[in-house]
């Protein structure tokens, strides 16, 4: 099918009431203008790449603080300013470089570089994440330019959140991971913890600034002091979890509850150190749990937290919870995780048939199946065995106050990556390259794909993967064409 008539498709179904930016009247034009075109022979996969970028416009503002993304499509009262919310910053700029005006979100960028507007509502610190959109791009200058702000950043959390025992503190909540195994108690209260999503992401932005800063031997030596402390302290033999020492051992204090021992669990968010490169080679049989019936491997996904777990899915009356269920957001991390694996040359018991497997899946769930009809959809948490987007499903019949987004605030929901998993993933794209490189991981699993309107440092160019050379007549294997 044409771009176009996805993108028709998907106007003609939409039942969001919001109008945004770039409402669906302007959308066609401005994604055929801005955005990857991908075709494959897989028709879920292609529909689903067309309807992210086709959700992900949707969600740019035009602020007087430049050009911001959001999470949420209504506001919500948890907000900072513009309805922004730092938590999915990771996944936003990964998914937008991926654009041909990537740049106006050096904006977006440097909003939360001030250090004001929410930049530190919740602990998921995205230096690694700002390094790497800006090298794709094409944007070192603003690297150096803006240091100074970089390294404040990353000081104000250290200065806030690094303890005595030398790792990072945080709150399943502040993780945006709320009512989790790991951190909330039996009588639902939330628990201070050394949390692997949190080191991992402060053990990337030390590597991150280490390439550009003013002392890139301090955050060298910062991270590799991590990395000793949190093989110490969060690994367990068996995977990275998340402790909860006792409160003296906390050099700072904030409300604290004490989390028991049983709800130590295997989390999906803890492949985050992996994302960043960081485990040695002896600790990559973690990928087996993806594939584990008894850990993370459910029908509709990858399950948040372990199967096998006694608490796995506890009781919780809250439409959004990490008990268990399938979030695109820690689905989006563990196979962001295999890509980094693969790139780095890790021994690990999954191949690119298994990733196609998984993505595969994840694109599956962009449906919602209501009434008889089934239109394209992406929310915020699904049942790990039932096609049910939960918090959709949840509020049905609610009132549910303006403040906390409607009865319909999920909808569209802009809390992960897709697009990007599968230009690097599946297709090969080498971000680390200074020039378009792209080597598919799809054998035995397509025969041929195409992308079209691809911008990789300010070139755009249309890419070919024929295995045999009859599909598009241009010759066997890739075949890169500059557009301009």
């Amino acid at each position: 099918m044409r771009y176009e008539d996805y993108f028709s498709k998907f106007n003609d179904n939409d039942l969001s009431s919001v109008i945004p930016f770039i409402d669906n009247q302007k959308a066609t034009d401005f994604l055929l203008e801005n955005a990857p075109r991908l075709y494959c022979p897989d028709q879920v996969i292609e529909e689903t790449f067309a309807f992210r970028t086709w959700v992900m416009r949707k969600h740019v503002k035009k602020t007087p603080a430049g050009f911001l993304i959001t999470e949420f499509l209504p506001d919500v009262y948890w907000a900072g300013k513009f309805n922004t919310i730092n938590a999915p910053l990771i996944h936003h700029l990964n998914e937008f470089r991926w654009l041909k005006s990537a740049d106006i979100f050096l904006d977006y960028v440097k909003f939360f570089l001030s250090g004001d507007n929410g930049a530190y509502s919740y602990h998921v610190p995205a230096l690694a994440e700002m390094y790497e959109f800006c090298i794709l791009t094409d944007n070192e200058k603003f690297l150096k330019d803006n240091v100074s702000l970089f390294e404040n950043y990353f000081k104000v959390w250290v200065d806030t959140h690094f303890t005595e025992n030398g790792l990072f503190w945080s709150i399943d909540d502040r993780e945006g991971t709320e009512y989790s195994i790991s951190g909330t108690t039996p009588d639902m209260k939330f628990g201070k913890g050394l949390r692997p999503l949190m080191n991992a992401c402060m053990y990337g932005d030390a590597i991150a600034l280490s390439k550009f800063s003013t002392n890139p031997k301090f955050y060298l030596n910062f991270a590799s002091k991590l990395k000793e402390k949190m093989d110490a302290k969060l690994w367990d033999g068996e995977f990275y979890k998340a402790v909860h020492p006792t409160i003296e051992d906390f050099s700072r204090q904030i409300d604290y509850c004490d989390i028991p021992e049983g709800c130590n669990a295997k989390e999906l968010t803890s492949y985050a150190p992996w994302v960043y490169g960081m485990p040695d080679a002896d600790k990559a049989f973690v990928f087996d749990y993806l594939k584990d019936k008894n850990v993370f491997n459910s029908k509709m996904g990858l399950s948040s937290a372990e199967r096998s777990h006694p608490r796995f899915m506890y009781p919780v009356h809250k439409p959004c919870t990490w008990n268990g269920k399938v979030w695109p957001f820690s689905t989006s991390i563990a196979i962001n995780a295999i890509i980094k694996a693969f790139d780095d040359g890790y021994k690990i018991n999954v191949d690119n048939k298994d990733l196609y497997s998984f993505i595969q899946t994840y694109a599956q769930m962009h449906y919602m199946i209501e009434d008889g009809k089934r239109y394209n959809y992406i929310g915020e948490v699904m049942l790990p065995d039932q096609h049910v987007w939960h918090a959709h499903e949840w509020f049905k019949g609610k009132d549910v106050p303006i403040t906390n987004g409607g009865a319909d605030r999920g909808r569209d929901y802009n809390h992960s990556t897709f697009i990007d998993l599968v230009l690097r993933g599946l297709c090969g794209i080498n971000v680390k390259s200074n020039t378009l490189n792209v080597n598919p991981r799809i054998d035995g699993v397509w025969d041929w794909f195409k992308i079209e309107n691809l911008t990789f440092k300010r070139q755009t160019y249309n890419v070919y993967y024929d295995k045999t050379g009859k599909v598009f007549n241009k010759g066997a294997g890739v075949i890169i064409e500059k557009v301009n």
